[in-house]
Parts: structure tokens; C-alpha cells; sequence
């Protein structure tokens, strides 16, 4: 078979009608949908990490800005301690008895002052080089082994500049951060001790082990806390060295898992550094927006199973029609004119049949009046020439009239309508939110992009007859409301109030705070029709009772009503004011610090 004949075998035109049904329904809905779920689909999975991302490096940035102040605290008190020339005159004389010493120390009672103004730090110590002074809480002598430690050696390379190191506390006896800084007699310039403060591992450990994710501070690379059992003083892969508030993240394997990590400068200087890291697993960042994927496609699946199965059954349903409809002509071809029972409904192939019907009665009388009047053999022969030929034009015209139809309104099908796109996108995202609606609150500014498309899809059915505008006059970023509270009386007063409205209709819906900031004032108002007073006291009546059973006309509002009343208190609820021919306001009062569990905002 040549590919002109396969082109032909194919053509749209030779196609059953069920088949074409089928094809134009994978290429105006099915392709359409797929490639909608797939880039609706990518969309929300970027948007959801990148939130992830942002919420994760706010919460690391608001624990660094702590732990950088509690680092700056240090440092200051460590400033003070190594200029106060008291302390440097302790670490350089030379006592001879212990009596001077402890005489000596009554000078230095403004030391415990100093470590009482600083909550952060547990204690400081001087290890000192002078031999003469008695050991007590802030002055220890220096030996082989605590000069043997690397922080000391440190802190004397350093010649008098604080670096931030790892080391154990006498008081703890546990490693703890602490600010070394070493101390030298200004006139020999030969060392006389090193200052040691050590911060409250408890104040730093509160702050790491606040997040749900491994956090670490490393100095010099080194593990100083964990928010998790992680060996000390182990080499990670991670860079470090950041400058002050600078910000890094990465990719990395951290044991088997694919991990983000979040990295903070906390300090740097002359080669010391501390930085904040927190290792976020990318199952944990993947799963959220696994799901969204996951609950698309099962939608669209969904959705394409439904739509093809009701295809499927109109599509049999028209093939039925079209079969037996072929049959009663191949009925009338076949010189058989009695045909079975007429077809239902009143459409296109209902009218076709009645044309066939009158067809065939009209041959059946031909034939039986040339029978009765008996005409002559040629007569009779030229006469059913031309009952053949009346047979084949009537057998045509059916088939001419229905393919022609069916061409037409698969044409129409297939224009690209820019309007009907738009609705079909507002109103799919009106669906996708009401269908994912629970008991529990969601957010306002949801609910408020929802009544936003509803009323964009009435302004497009309607033009001028319409108009609404949304104000918003204070800040509903992190506002939860009961789901369905203002859609149904937008309906309400789009379908009530400018029912009768030609032109000029306008909804106005304003979002305020009232009572100084506690109380959400949301505002549905509309030009209609309005209500008399009479039926505004029954409806005010109907709202203090709300027994919803009983008024069907206003059945709406008062289970907006009651909901509010359920779930917020008697307090809140909804207010309702209306002039006749000027319009109806109607407003929702609801606790503007009620979070989505139920309970107040902190």
C-alpha cells in the first residue's frame, strides 16, 4: 500500500463518526490538558521549593542575627577584661606573700560584676604566667599541659588579637566556644597570661537545636554544636570562612541522602572563622511538591478517564442512531419500504428519518398507483427508471445533508477562542480550590483569589452589565478564614441583587480591620434592586435565629451565618444593611488573630 493510499485510507473524512469523535478529543482536550497539568504542574512545584528555600534561610537568618549578638556580647566583655589595667597588674607583679595576694584581689571585686552583666557567658578565666598568684574562680596558673593545648598556642600566635576556638570548660567539664585572647606586659612586650571566656553552651545549644533540621556551628571548620549526635572536631566537606552575614548554599551528599546546606558567616577574622550550618535533606524539600505532582496527574487522570468514558457512551450512543438509520435506508435501497419504529428525540437524525419516511411512503404510493392503473410495460419500465433515479437522489441528499452539518460543527470545535480559554482557566482554578476545601480554615487571600475569578468569569459572560472591584486595606498575608464564607454571598448578590440590572451593575468587596486590629471587617455591597425594610427585618430575623431548614429563599446567607457563629463565637457573624433601588451591604465581622487550628495567633 503506497503512503498516498494509507494518506487516503486515513483521511479525516473517511473516518467513522466514533472515530472522529475520538480524534478530536485527544487534540482539543486531552493534548490541551496534558500540556496545561505539565507546565501548571512545574509551576507549583518551583513555587513551593522556592517558598521551602525562603522559609528555611529566614529561620537560619533570624537564629544567625541571635547568635551573632551573643557572639558581639562576648567579644565586648572580652574587650573590657583585656584592657582593664588592674587585671594586667595582677598578671605582671610579682607577690610575695599570699597575704598581699589575697589583699590584692580585694581590688578586683568588680570581677564577678562582669561576669553577672553577661547572661550569654558562663564564666572567663586568666591562665596566667605569674607564678605568685593564688589560684581562684577567675585566675589560674599556667603549666606544661595547658600550654600544650592548641587553643592556648593559638591564642599566642594570634599576639593579642581574640579568635573564637573549641575547647573543654573547668566548670562544665565539656567543650564549649570560647573567646581566647592572650596578654602581654606592655613594656617588656613578654607574655603574662592568656583570657578565656567561655560561652553557656546551654543559650547556643537552645538556639540550634530549635530547628527540625541538622544544624551545626563549625569554628575553623571544626564541630563546636549539633542539633544532632555528630562527632566534634571532625573535618566536613562544607565551606566555610564566610565573611560576616554572607550567605551560601550548595548541593552536597551528606551520608547517603542528597542534601541542601544553608551556610551563614557568624565571623571571620584574620583566618578565624564561625559559621552556621543547617543540612536540609531533599526528600524532605521534594515531598511536598511530590504530592502537588502526584494529586495533578491523578487529577487529570481522573478527569480524562471520566470525560472518555461519557465520550465513549455519547459516542456509542450517536453510532446507534447513525447504524440504524443507515439500516432503514439500506431497507429503502433494497426495495423494502416498511421501516421499523421512528427515532427518538427530535435532533438531526430524527428529522433525516422523517425525510426518509415520507420518501418511502411517497415510492410506496408511486408504485402501488402504477400497479392499479395497469400502464403499459414501457411506461411502467421508464416510470420505475425514474423512481430509481428519485430512489438515488433521495438516498444522497440524507447522507450530503448530515455530513455537511457534522463538518460544520466540528469547524467550530476547532477555532481557537481566546475567551473561552480564559474562562476555562478561571474557572479551573475556582474548582481546583473548592475541591480542596475541608472544615478547617484556609487562607483569606486564597478565598479571596477564588471570589476574584468567579466574579472575572461574570464579567466575561456579562461585559457592561457587571463590574466589581476588591479592596484591601490592611495586611492578610497570614489571615485564615472558614472556607466559603464570601463566595456565597458574592453569588447572592450577583444573582439577587443585579438580577435585574442591564447595565451598570457593580459589586464592590472592601477587606479592613475594626476594634483596633482584632477584628476582620470583610464587605460585600452591590447597586441592585436592594430589599424593603419589611424583608430586611424578616432576614435580620432569620440570621439571629438560624435555623437554616426553614428559609430556602435566604438559605445561603444564613448558613454563612451559623458557620460563623459555630466555629468563632456568638460575637462575630454577619451584618446586613439594604435601601431599596440603591443597593444591599452585607458584612462579615470574624477574629482577625484566629489561627488555622483555632486558636489565637502568637
Amino acid at each position: 500500500m503506497t503512503i498516498k493510499n494509507l494518506g487516503k485510507k486515513f483521511s479525516f473524512n473517511n473516518l467513522s463518526i466514533k472515530q472522529k469523535m475520538l480524534a478530536l478529543y485527544f487534540l482539543a482536550f486531552i493534548l490541551p490538558l496534558v500540556i496545561i497539568t505539565i507546565s501548571l504542574t512545574k509551576w507549583i512545584n518551583k513555587t513551593i521549593k522556592e517558598r521551602q528555600f525562603a522559609l528555611a534561610k529566614t529561620s537560619l537568618e533570624q537564629t544567625s542575627s541571635l547568635l551573632t549578638s551573643i557572639l558581639t556580647n562576648c567579644e565586648q566583655l572580652g574587650d573590657t577584661l583585656f584592657s582593664t589595667r588592674a587585671v594586667q597588674k595582677a598578671l605582671e607583679y610579682q607577690f610575695t606573700s599570699e597575704q598581699e595576694v589575697y589583699k590584692y584581689y580585694s581590688s578586683l571585686s568588680f570581677l564577678p560584676d562582669f561576669s553577672r552583666s553577661n547572661p550569654d557567658v558562663l564564666n572567663f578565666i586568666y591562665y596566667t604566667e605569674n607564678q605568685t598568684i593564688i589560684e581562684n574562680a577567675y585566675f589560674t596558673r599556667t603549666n606544661d599541659e595547658i600550654k600544650s593545648k592548641n587553643w592556648y598556642k593559638a591564642a599566642v600566635a594570634a599576639s593579642g588579637r581574640p579568635i573564637w576556638v573549641i575547647k573543654n570548660s573547668e566548670t562544665l567539664d565539656s567543650q564549649t566556644l570560647a573567646l581566647v585572647r592572650a596578654l602581654f606586659n606592655r613594656t617588656t612586650g613578654t607574655l603574662t597570661g592568656v583570657l578565656a571566656l567561655h560561652l553557656d553552651n546551654r543559650k547556643i545549644e537552645q538556639l540550634v537545636n530549635a530547628h527540625k533540621d541538622q544544624t551545626i556551628v563549625l569554628v575553623d571548620g571544626k564541630v563546636a554544636f549539633s542539633s544532632r549526635p555528630f562527632a566534634f572536631k571532625e573535618k566536613l566537606s562544607l565551606s566555610t570562612g564566610l565573611n560576616i552575614g554572607e550567605f551560601k548554599s550548595d548541593n552536597i551528599l551528606w551520608g547517603k541522602d542528597r542534601s541542601l546546606t544553608m551556610l551563614y558567616g557568624l565571623y571571620h577574622e584574620y583566618g578565624n572563622s564561625i559559621t552556621l550550618a543547617q543540612i536540609i535533606p531533599r526528600k524532605d524539600l521534594e515531598s511536598a511538591t511530590n504530592f502537588v505532582v502526584l494529586l495533578c496527574t491523578l487529577l487529570m487522570a481522573g478527569g480524562s478517564i471520566l470525560s472518555l468514558s461519557l465520550l465513549q457512551i455519547f459516542a456509542n450512543y450517536m453510532a446507534k442512531r447513525v447504524s440504524y438509520l443507515q439500516m432503514q435506508i439500506n431497507r429503502v435501497v433494497q426495495n423494502n419500504f416498511e421501516l421499523g419504529p421512528r427515532l427518538s428525540g427530535s435532533d438531526e437524525f430524527a428529522e433525516i428519518y422523517d425525510a426518509l419516511m415520507v420518501t418511502s411512503n411517497n415510492i410506496k404510493t408511486l408504485i402501488d398507483e402504477v400497479y392499479r392503473h395497469k400502464i403499459q410495460r414501457e411506461q411502467l419500465l421508464a416510470r420505475q427508471n425514474d423512481i430509481r433515479f428519485k430512489m438515488l437522489s433521495n438516498q444522497i441528499n440524507p447522507h450530503f445533508l448530515f455530513n455537511s452539518l457534522e463538518t460544520i460543527r466540528m469547524q467550530a470545535i476547532e477555532d481557537d477562542n481566546k475567551e473561552v480559554a480564559k474562562t476555562i482557566k478561571l474557572l479551573a482554578k475556582i474548582l481546583r480550590h473548592n475541591l480542596s476545601v475541608s472544615n478547617n480554615p484556609v487562607s483569606l487571600k486564597a478565598e479571596i483569589e477564588a471570589v476574584d475569578n468567579y466574579l472575572a468569569i461574570q464579567h466575561l459572560r456579562f461585559a457592561d452589565r457587571v463590574k466589581y472591584s476588591i479592596d484591601i486595606h490592611t495586611d492578610i498575608s497570614d489571615a485564615v478564614i472558614l472556607p466559603l464564607l464570601i463566595q456565597p454571598l458574592v453569588e447572592n448578590s450577583f444573582s439577587h441583587g443585579l438580577q435585574d440590572r442591564k447595565i451598570g451593575g457593580l459589586i464592590e468587596i472592601s477587606i479592613d480591620t475594626c476594634n483596633g486590629g482584632k477584628v476582620f471587617q470583610i464587605s460585600i455591597k452591590d447597586n441592585g434592586c436592594g430589599i424593603t425594610k419589611e424583608e430586611l427585618a424578616k432576614l435580620k430575623a432569620r440570621l439571629a435565629t438560624g435555623t437554616v431548614e426553614n428559609f430556602s429563599s435566604s438559605i445561603g446567607m444564613v448558613n454563612v451565618n451559623q458557620r460563623i457563629k459555630l466555629f468563632y463565637g456568638q460575637d462575630y457573624g454577619l451584618e446586613i444593611e439594604s435601601e431599596i433601588e440603591k443597593g444591599t451591604l452585607v458584612t462579615i465581622k470574624i477574629p482577625a488573630e484566629f489561627n488555622s487550628d483555632g486558636g489565637k495567633n502568637v
